[in-house]
This record gives structure tokens, C-alpha cells and sequence, in this order.
């Protein structure tokens, strides 16, 4: 569900983008390509405690869940703590959701034991930006025809998985996504 969003976003920041929307209030004059530059540079700051931080409430999510029971009732900050610790969560970073208020998780059925979706789709937002840039960029014409017919048209009529790889030829690459935060790939 978060995909084709996501994956727009890797647009956003091209020339082609910015130079329609990214200009001044009275001149009209485009965004200075060096604070582009500079904002480009930033885009992974940070990333390590954004994933990790991320991943524990995800990690949480499930095990709340697959311990949940109707007759069993769930202290959810000290399953918490016992979570973190598990896991092996720094204790400088703390879930980006406390347990009192992941609405998320606790809304409907819809997402119970679903947080992690966000990460799988920039997982596959990362991994066909790749094939993107494997045919010569965003804006090639055979990718984003592909892109259109394999995913983005389908809609919810087949299945992701499948969806994703009519476009790249196989499954996601999840080395992908450690790339686009900018971290080392074995």
C-alpha cells in the first residue's frame, strides 16, 4: 500500500522536478542548484538510528501480537522492555511509537502485526529505483512504461510479489535498501 507513493518520491529531487515547483515566491527563479547539492548530501544523515529505531517498533508489533492472547493479559511497558532487550536495542534509542500509542498496531486488523510495511516498500521503492538506474535513469522511457504495466496499472488485481517481479525479474533485493541509506553491503 505504501509503494507507489514512495516510489514517486524518487523523483522529487530530479531537475526536471524541482525546476517546476522549487522556485522563488516573487522572482520565479528555480531552487540554487548548490543548496540541492547540499540537501542531496544530507539525504542519509541519520539514517542508522532512523532504521533502528524503526525496526524496534516493527519487531514490537510482531511479538506483541504473536503473544497476545484472550485470555492473557500483556503489561505493554514492560513488554516492552523485555522486547528491547531481546532484539538488543541500543537504550540511547527507544521505539518511535510507545506502546500507549502505536495506533498503528492496535487501530484495526489492518495493520496488527503489520508495521513493518513501510520498510518493505522502501525496501522495493529502493530496489526499482535501482532498475531504474540500471536502464539509464527515472526518466527512461522503457522503465517507466514498465513501471506502469507491471505495478503501478495492476493495481491490488495480483499480487505484489508478482507485481514487483514483472518489473525487476526476480525478488526484491533487500541490499537495495542498505544502499540507499548509504550503508556498506557485504
Amino acid at each position: 500500500v505504501e509503494f507507489p507513493s514512495q516510489v514517486n518520491e524518487y523523483w522529487f529531487s530530479t531537475p526536471e522536478v524541482l525546476s517546476r515547483f522549487a522556485v522563488h515566491y516573487e522572482t520565479g527563479k528555480p531552487i540554487p542548484k548548490e543548496l540541492v547539492d547540499k540537501v542531496l548530501a544530507a539525504q542519509n544523515f541519520n539514517q542508522g538510528f532512523a532504521t533502528v529505531e524503526y525496526l524496534a517498533s516493527a519487531l514490537y508489533d510482531i511479538k506483541i501480537h504473536l503473544a497476545a492472547t484472550p485470555d492473557k493479559s500483556i503489561d505493554p511497558g514492560e513488554f516492552e522492555r523485555v522486547t528491547m532487550a531481546e532484539i538488543g536495542c541500543p537504550p540511547e534509542i527507544v521505539m518511535r511509537h510507545r506502546p500507549t500509542q502505536f495506533g498503528h498496531i492496535f487501530a484495526d486488523d489492518n495493520y496488527s502485526a503489520g508495521y513493518y510495511v513501510y520498510i518493505w516498500a522502501d525496501a522495493m521503492t529502493a530496489d526499482v529505483y535501482e532498475g531504474f538506474m540500471e536502464k539509464g535513469g527515472l526518466y527512461d522511457q522503457s522503465a517507466c512504461k514498465l513501471l506502469e504495466t507491471s505495478i503501478m496499472s495492476v493495481g491490488n488485481s495480483i499480487p505484489p510479489d508478482e507485481a514487483f517481479r514483472r518489473f525487476r525479474g526476480r525478488d526484491v533485493d533487500t541490499d537495495a535498501l542498505m544502499r540507499d541509506r548509504g550503508f556498506a553491503v557485504a
